[in-house]
């Protein structure tokens, strides 16, 4: 793994709630902040017990989009 890609790696699991709020956002525009939050919080809570930790993100993103898509 080269370094620029083991440091976004490392920068998108350090602070995985805040990048999934704002990706999620950047999507569900039409979708209240705090329902936003609610499912980012759900979503990585779901995966908190994973032993493969780089893959929480992308799990807890598709986890969250399935719950705002039901909610609209």
């Amino acid at each position: 793994m080269s370094s620029t890609n083991k440091s976004r790696l490392e920068a998108s699991t350090r602070d995985p709630l805040k990048r999934l709020r704002k990706q999620l956002a950047e999507e569900y525009r039409d979708q209240p902040g705090d329902r936003i939050d609610e499912a980012a919080k759900h979503a990585l809570d779901r995966f908190g017990g994973a032993r493969v930790r780089e893959f929480v993100p992308i799990f807890a993103w598709r986890h969250a989009r399935q719950h705002l898509r039901r909610a609209s």
